[in-house]
């Protein structure tokens, strides 16, 4: 083979470098045992990766004293609630100016490798409760590497009632700007918004014969934005080298071309549980039950950076607020982050966010068969950090930063926060 050229691949050059990879392989065996070796400009190196999760959820403490970051959490297991069955691996490369095999400094940008970007299928060990994904990449001389990987769960069902805006399937609530010259550190998630308005707002509007409503429009941001379990993490070789050159030096002074790569994926999000009983609603004069309801929350963000597991704690772009000018003048704030059915008097919701100061509110739909009429109301509450309601009493009710204020919820990733409630403590508090 002639020497490779400093180039981005295109489709074309995918399948060279496989056929390269298979041939080098074949041509290579037992390669590795030699004490040294002289790497050619066309040799190619497959390398096995394996993926592991850590499932663990943190609680924090109720008392919500210390500042974040600085909390005792309680380890509680989540692998039982872990559904991630896919790790998408996503490469990056640069060119080794100098050809080392190890070592020597580096700082141009590592930059999108379409040749390596796989979907891994996981595997799920009911006897010791693990998650593992295992795969390949392919290495060419000359250049270094560096390896993400993002799970997700192919299998969940992103809504519960029909006129869903998302396929089901997380692969569907979100984007890599993975493209030609995207570079390691502007490598980012971008959780997709979905219109929610004309569904929320109008719920079965055929039938609808007497709406009536509390807040019911001003405070929405007619959006709903659902945030997938993102777990992450990048993968590094047995010596903990997350760059990872063509080969690395073993202690008898040879190279190793092959050296497997692992790498462990945490999540970067919260998970926030609201578990409410459902009451009756009495408005004028006509109990109403409530047979739907949506969760929803200000300052949902939808950005996050991929470079590092740190890049979780700062993500950006909330959903933008709602705007009307004119005789109406509000602004909508609060978006749609989960929407559920009643069951036996009661509704649970489960969303995932990624770390953000946040009020919550639930949206509830009423309705009562009153004189061969279908009577639906449209009520909105908020859920108030210091109602005793929701002190769990057994995990957390919410971490309250030092500069939240009116009742912001404070969540952080990888924490599991659970909040049990009524549907009347709700409502006795209106959306701002």
């Amino acid at each position: 083979m002639t020497a490779m050229k400093d180039r981005r691949y295109g489709p074309k050059s995918v399948v060279a470098a496989f056929v390269g990879c298979v041939l080098a392989l074949a041509g290579c065996a037992g390669e590795e045992d030699v004490p040294a070796f002289e790497p050619e400009r066309s040799d190619v190196s497959e390398v096995p990766v394996v993926i592991s999760f850590g499932t663990t959820w943190q609680q924090d403490d109720v008392t919500r004293v210390p500042p974040p970051g600085q909390e005792t959490t309680v380890e509680v297991d989540g692998w039982d609630e872990t559904s991630a069955d896919k790790v998408r691996l996503v490469v990056f490369r640069r060119k080794d100016m100098d050809d080392q095999l190890q070592g020597g400094v580096n700082d141009a940008p590592f930059t999108y490798d379409p040749t390596n970007d796989y979907t891994l299928d996981c595997t799920r060990d009911e006897d010791t409760k693990t998650i593992t994904a295992q795969g390949s990449i392919c290495k060419i001389y000359g250049y270094e590497y560096r390896v993400v990987g993002i799970a997700y769960d192919s299998k969940r069902a992103n809504a519960v009632r029909s006129g869903n805006t998302f396929v089901d399937g997380e692969q569907n609530l979100f984007t890599l700007n993975v493209e030609d010259g995207t570079t390691f550190d502007d490598f980012k998630a971008t959780v997709k918004t979905g219109d929610i308005w004309s569904y929320i707002y109008d719920m079965d509007v055929n039938i609808i014969e007497d709406v009536t409503t509390t807040n019911f429009d001003e405070c929405l941001t007619r959006k709903m934005a659902f945030v997938p379990e993102f777990f992450y993490g990048y993968c590094t070789t047995a010596s903990g080298n997350e760059i990872i050159k063509f080969a690395e030096q073993k202690a008898d002074g040879s190279y190793d071309k092959a050296v497997a790569l692992t790498g462990i994926l945490y999540r970067g999000v919260a998970k926030v549980q609201v578990e409410l009983e459902l009451e009756s609603y009495e408005y004028h004069a006509i109990s109403r039950d409530i047979y739907h309801a949506a969760l929803l929350a200000t300052n949902v963000n939808t950005v996050t950076g991929l470079s590092s597991y740190d890049d979780f704690l700062t993500p950006s772009s909330p959903v933008p607020d709602y705007v009307v000018d004119g005789l109406l003048g509000y602004t909508g704030s609060y978006t749609v982050i989960d929407y559920r059915d009643a069951e036996n008097g009661k509704v649970t919701f489960t969303a995932f966010v990624l770390p953000a100061k946040m009020k919550l509110g639930v949206r509830f739909l009423t309705r009562k068969e009153v004189a061969f009429t279908t009577h639906f109301g449209l009520f909105n509450g908020e859920i108030h950090v210091a109602d005793k309601t929701y002190n769990d009493g057994e995990g957390a009710t919410g971490v309250i930063s030092p500069d939240a204020h009116n009742n912001e919820f404070y969540f952080r990733r990888n924490h599991k926060y659970v909040l049990r409630g009524t549907s009347s403590s709700i409502l006795s508090h209106q959306l701002d």
